[in-house]
């Protein structure tokens, strides 16, 4: 039995709870997006002996929709928008009929899930990072400063609901912001670390790891998981949470899709 978001309730509800309860790594997303982005979220529930066996969650909150497919689903491809579109794919098996059905439209790139735990964390220059604020007019105009030169259309507004939805740490030189990370979602159980990015005439400086352990303390403080996802080909990128001793848990296709 096919159910839509708005036919979610207690029994569904305490379905999905139970999914997140078992793998909150996984399902992270969809327990987040319910919760905190129900404004900007549908879903499609396989439910089956009251169980939910596979979902599509959709969250519009940006100029492209994120997409997650997993678990048992007949026919994934038609819940999928055809819009503009990253679609993680959760169950490597839904991804040949979602390219049939997408066409010459989608792009697949392989991702790793890396993830650590406060047993196998090893921070490198954390204190050197400085917790991006808000409230702080120096910090949104170098945040702003920083997504103009990586050619992001920002304006103040934004960059100030950013920094006070996610947390941010950057660091800076000479007085300019060279290097951020955040946590984009925070959950008990787990943390996802993301847009990671250091200008590129200031790489190769242990910047990215600096701002990457920040965030990664912070979480592990709390009593959660740190997760990300890196390209599979961005050896870069891996060397960099690998010697912060994050480790691939899985590898999953990302289609890109675009009308």
């Amino acid at each position: 039995m096919l159910k839509r978001l708005g036919e979610l309730d207690y029994a569904l509800w305490r379905s999905v709870a139970r999914l997140y309860a078992e793998d909150p790594l996984t399902h992270a997303y969809l327990l987040h997006d319910l919760v905190y982005e129900l404004e900007r979220t549908d879903a499609w529930f396989e439910v089956r002996g009251g169980e939910v066996a596979g979902y599509v969650l959709v969250w519009w909150g940006s100029e492209k929709a994120g997409v997650h497919v997993w678990g048992e689903l007949e026919n994934p491809a038609e819940l999928v928008p055809r819009s503009e579109s990253i679609i993680m794919v959760h169950s490597a098996g839904l991804l040949g009929p979602l390219l049939a059905a997408l066409g010459g439209s989608a792009r697949v790139e392989w991702y790793l899930d890396m993830a650590v735990d406060e047993g196998a964390f090893r921070p490198v220059g954390a204190e050197r990072a400085v917790r991006l604020e808000a409230r702080d007019s120096r910090h949104v105009e170098a945040f702003l400063e920083l997504a103009r030169a990586r050619g992001l259309n920002l304006t103040a507004e934004g960059a100030r609901e950013l920094l006070a939805k996610r947390r941010y740490y950057g660091v800076f030189e000479a007085g300019q912001l060279v290097s951020v990370a955040c946590a984009y979602l925070r959950l008990p159980e787990v943390w996802i670390v993301g847009d990671v990015y250091t200008l590129p005439e200031h790489r190769g400086r242990g910047y990215a790891k600096a701002a990457t352990s920040a965030v990664t303390r912070d979480a592990l403080a709390s009593g959660a998981r740190a997760l990300l996802h890196v390209r599979e080909s961005n050896e870069p990128a891996i060397r960099v949470y690998t010697a912060l001793g994050y480790r691939a848990v899985a590898r999953k296709p990302w289609v890109f899709f675009s009308p």
